[in-house]
């Protein structure tokens, strides 16, 4: 079993439980793989910094320096878990796409940092929080005139470039734009609910880009996360929902790969189940990717497990 993206309590304000906690529980459930992947120092401006790090007194400055204390202790656990038997832990980051000083920053860390994998997100649209409540994802649409698609289409935008440029080893959550999006939200272009919209159809530019998006992504080799944390959040598919899931089967040779998004241990492995049963019923996957280090050369790469063998895993026995 695998996760690609995770969080812990001890260097991230809105997650909870430490992170030897996240990772003993983790080899508790027999992941094979479990990647660390703690946010990358926000910079440039306290506008980004979030309403719980202002609370706790954060500034940029405190964001750096938490971030380098992730990496020395993840690698610390990596060192410690470096047998050939047993969950072996990826130590990477996960990126902010906030703008361009930020995607080169990102460039900046993984070079300075020995990071195993970088998981390419994009939480903004025009430097405006789209994931973190509902009223600053109406901020960012307004912020750009008000039109829900012109939203989405930055957003894919904004991911293209942090695709193009950084090449990350996992797409986080490709969808994530749809989080807040409501029936109430009505398309102008159209007059449907922004949550009817067929957006191969009806916004061909916006598909374009989708599609532009998963086939650098094939070229490079890099894997879409099946994020497992949009259940917990309402959805009844992980990200990405079935459209834009069965665009990663036709244009990013369905290269998917298992995440659970978890911010405490209650969400290690959270809803693998459901995940599972839309891989196989909804997707109709042959198998996932994965990400494996091997511990002589440390070199990352990615490996295709068959369903069969997910789907037998002593990971369900816990």
């Amino acid at each position: 079993m695998h996760s690609h993206h995770s969080h812990s309590g001890s260097y991230v304000a809105h997650a909870s439980d430490t992170l030897d906690l996240i990772t003993t529980k983790a080899k508790t459930l027999k992941f094979d793989t479990f990647c660390l992947t703690e946010h990358m120092p926000r910079i440039q401006d306290s506008k980004f910094l979030y309403p719980e790090e202002v609370e706790l007194q954060y500034n940029l400055s405190t964001l750096a320096e938490k971030f380098d204390s992730y990496y020395q202790h993840a690698k610390s656990i990596q060192r410690e878990n470096s047998s050939t038997e047993g969950t072996k832990f990826l130590v990477g980051m996960e990126l902010e796409g906030i703008n361009e000083e930020h995607i080169e920053y990102a460039i900046q860390l993984k070079s300075h940092y020995e990071l195993d994998l970088i998981v390419g997100s994009v939480h903004y649209v025009n430097e405006i929080p789209i994931d973190f409540n509902r009223e600053m994802w109406v901020e960012a649409l307004d912020s750009i005139g008000g039109s829900i698609r012109q939203l989405y289409l930055c957003y894919f935008q904004l991911q293209f470039k942090v695709i193009k440029q950084v090449k990350p080893e996992v797409i986080g959550h490709f969808d994530l734009i749809r989080l807040f999006a409501r029936d109430q939200d009505i398309d102008p272009t159209t007059g449907l609910p922004v949550t009817q919209i067929d957006i191969k159809s009806q916004w061909p530019e916006v598909w374009e880009q989708i599609v532009e998006n998963l086939q650098y992504v094939k070229s490079y080799g890099g894997l879409i996360e099946l994020n497992s944390s949009a259940i917990r959040k309402g959805w009844d598919s992980p990200y990405p929902q079935r459209d834009i899931a069965q665009a990663v089967i036709e244009f990013c040779d369905a290269r998917f790969c298992l995440s659970d998004d978890s911010h405490s241990i209650a969400q290690v492995g959270l809803n693998y189940g459901k995940v599972l049963k839309y891989v196989e019923e909804d997707l109709k996957l042959k198998g996932l990717y994965y990400l494996d280090k091997d511990l002589e050369s440390g070199q990352v790469k990615a490996k295709f497990v068959a369903l069969d063998k997910v789907k037998n895993h002593q990971f369900w026995k816990n």
